[in-house]
Order: structure tokens, then C-alpha cells, then sequence
């Protein structure tokens, strides 16, 4: 990205209006090199900047300084957001010096959304005149004091909005009611610390070295239920892992389980618009996987049994669940992201289910997804 606009600046295509909104945006150099005294995390990051800019510096051949192009992969760092496919899965990182004007809420009412090449800012519910718009710049469904940490290391300050204040995540307490008079216990931080601990040493690891991790990850929040709830971080994005290598290891059954669970127990209480981006794009997700559970059961040549699993036992219209899905997705397109986004397009292209009636049953969402849901509630992952 700075050797991106080293180059322009050097070849006269970057107009001065670009180039001066790009230097008002935040670098916090002072307080990065201040931090890398620390060493860790806070040293390795400068000294990546360091070699990065010295690098973008000598290669590009730019007339400018040293220390301005060490500044510019400041911003750059700074302000880069996520680029995200349909399905909300990385495809890189971008810079916009208007997006990087919004300020921070743990509660945003604003969220990004990427359609190829543009960027759009959808709002999460009304937003009165004269109302500032606001994005989050971390991750929203960790608790407050993980959010704290993390606005304090990468962005330099302390977050005051009223979720961190009154300690909640996405609306709700970040410790069960009851429980050590909702503080974060020894208990509590433990197993948040362990679980992440594994979960990023699974990262790298062989398949089977990565289930027993995630597996031992699993266990050890279910067996803390009464004080761990199954939203509360990491616990859904270990369940997504497993869910991912489950369906890696042609376990279809087990990966539509996780990806139930998340749908019935984890996306309401993080994501509670029914019609959040992030919550659609994961049942976008959802429906892609059955449709390829589908598919496995009517290839097999055991009329599906074995691939269907403990799923089989609840007797389930996979068409009108189909249908169900689908429904909904197309229900929330026009207010989370708009019917002519790559999102839109994406889903367009799926090919669509059959209807039930083609096979004489009866279209009955509402009763099928209580069976769903029932399945999600009884079988263990």
C-alpha cells in the first residue's frame, strides 16, 4: 500500500487533495516508538515499520524522506481496514482517509461493507440528525476488557462509551448475573486465556494436532457452562474453527451442528438485528452447508445414514429448510447490504433449492427449524 502511493506521488497520478487528505490522518508514531520500549508485541511492531519503510523507501526510489515514509506506513497501519468477501472471510486490507474519519463505539451504529472494489457504510438502526456515525475498530463480541487492551495497544486510547463503562458486550453483561457480582473472576480469565492459548496454537498445527487442540479448547469451556455462556469469547470463534475442519474432514453432520448451534445460540445474542451483515453472512453459510450435506447424502450409497449421523433422528425436510434459509437471506439483502452488492450477486448465483411441494410435501419452515433447533440444543460437538 506505501509503495502504491510512493509510486503515484512519484508519478505525478496522486493529486495533492489525495495526498494531503492521506497526511491528516492519525500516524501515532510518537507513541509507537514510545511503546516498543516495552518490547514484545509493541517492539516487533516498530520494528517492522522500520524495515518495511526503509524498504518501500529504497525500492520505489521516492524523492521523499526517510522518516516520511516511515510515518506513511504508520497511517497505513493504523487506518487500513479488513477487506471481506460475501461470506465476511478475509481478502485483504484497504485504506479510505474519508472511512478513516469515523470514530470508534463498542456499539456502533454504523458497520463497513465491501462490494468489490467499493465501500459502503450501512447504519444498524435509525440514526437522528445531527448524530455522529460510528464503526468499531475492534472486535465487538470480545469483552471489555479484552476491547480495553486492544484499543489501548493499536489505537492509543481509552474507550469510554457506555458498553465499556458498564462492562457489556454487544448488550450484554460480560460475566453471567450472579456471578462474582459480574467482575471478571480469576476463574473466568483463566479459561478465557487457556482457550485462547490453544486456539492459536492450533493455527499452524497438522489437522489431527489442530482437533485435539480446538477439542481440549471445547471441553474445557463446556465444562465451565454455568460461568462461561457459549457466546462469550473465544468460545464462538474456536466453535467456527472446528466447524471449518470438521467439514475439511468430511464430517458433514458434526460442522452443520456447530454451524446450528452458532445460528440458534450464538449470532442472536452477539448480532441481535435479525438483520445484521455479519449474521447473514453466516447464514449465508449455513445454507451453503446444507446444501453440500444434501448433496453427500443423496451421492451416498447408504441412502445417507452415516452422513446424515445423529441428525437423521430428528427427521428433518431438508427442503424446507432450504427454502426457510433462503428466505430470510433474501428477506435482509436490501437493509444489510443492498440488491445490487457483490453480497446480492454471490447469492444470486447459488444455485437455488427445490421447492418441497415438487415432492409433495408440505412448505413448513416454522416447524422444521423448531426440529433444527431441538438438534442444536440435544447432540454435543
Amino acid at each position: 500500500m506505501v509503495m502504491q502511493l510512493l509510486l503515484r506521488k512519484k508519478a505525478d497520478s496522486l493529486s495533492n487533495s489525495e495526498w494531503g487528505e492521506f497526511l491528516r490522518t492519525m500516524d501515532h508514531i510518537d507513541d509507537l516508538k514510545k511503546d516498543s520500549i516495552k518490547g514484545g508485541l509493541a517492539h516487533d511492531r516498530w520494528q517492522d515499520i522500520q524495515l518495511m519503510s526503509q524498504a518501500a523507501h529504497r525500492y520505489s526510489g521516492t524523492p521523499e524522506s526517510p522518516s516520511l515514509v516511515q510515518t506513511m506506513m504508520a497511517r497505513c497501519l493504523v487506518n487500513s481496514m479488513t477487506v471481506t468477501d460475501a461470506t465476511g472471510s478475509t481478502l485483504g486490507t484497504c485504506l479510505s482517509t474519508s472511512a478513516a474519519l469515523l470514530n470508534h463505539s463498542c456499539n456502533p451504529n454504523c458497520i463497513f461493507i465491501f462490494s468489490g472494489a467499493s465501500l459502503s457504510i450501512r447504519s444498524l438502526q435509525p440514526i437522528p440528525a445531527s448524530s455522529e456515525l460510528t464503526i468499531s475498530y475492534t472486535d465487538i463480541t470480545a469483552p471489555s476488557h479484552r476491547r480495553q487492551t486492544d484499543l489501548k495497544s493499536m489505537y492509543y486510547f481509552d474507550c469510554a462509551c457506555e458498553y465499556c463503562t458498564k462492562k457489556l458486550t454487544c448488550g450484554m453483561p460480560d460475566i453471567p448475573a450472579g456471578v462474582n457480582n459480574g467482575q471478571p473472576s480469576a476463574k473466568i480469565l483463566d479459561l478465557e486465556t487457556e482457550g485462547a492459548r490453544l486456539q492459536t496454537s492450533a493455527e499452524n498445527a497438522t489437522p489431527e494436532e489442530k482437533f485435539k487442540l480446538l477439542d481440549e479448547a471445547m471441553s474445557l469451556f463446556a465444562s465451565h457452562k454455568s460461568i462461561y455462556p457459549i457466546w462469550r469469547y473465544p468460545w464462538p470463534s474456536i466453535r467456527n474453527e472446528m466447524r471449518l475442519l470438521q467439514w475439511s474432514l468430511d464430517h458433514w453432520s458434526v460442522a452443520v451442528v456447530h454451524a446450528l448451534k452458532a445460528y440458534f445460540f450464538i449470532d442472536p445474542v452477539l448480532y441481535p438485528i435479525p438483520w445484521h451483515p455479519v449474521r447473514i453472512q453466516r447464514v449465508f453459510v449455513l445454507l451453503k452447508l446444507l446444501y453440500e450435506l444434501q448433496y453427500q447424502i443423496f451421492a451416498s450409497t447408504d441412502n445417507g445414514h452415516e452422513i446424515e449421523g445423529d441428525l437423521k433422528s430428528y427427521s428433518i425436510n431438508w427442503l424446507s429448510v432450504n427454502k426457510g434459509l433462503e428466505q430470510e437471506i433474501e428477506a435482509a439483502i436490501p437493509k444489510a447490504f443492498c440488491a445490487d452488492s457483490s453480497f446480492a450477486e454471490e447469492y444470486r448465483r447459488l444455485p437455488k433449492s427445490e421447492s418441497p411441494e415438487k415432492y409433495g410435501l408440505r412448505m413448513d419452515w416454522a416447524g422444521q427449524r423448531a426440529k433444527l433447533e431441538k438438534a442444536a440444543r440435544e447432540l454435543e460437538t
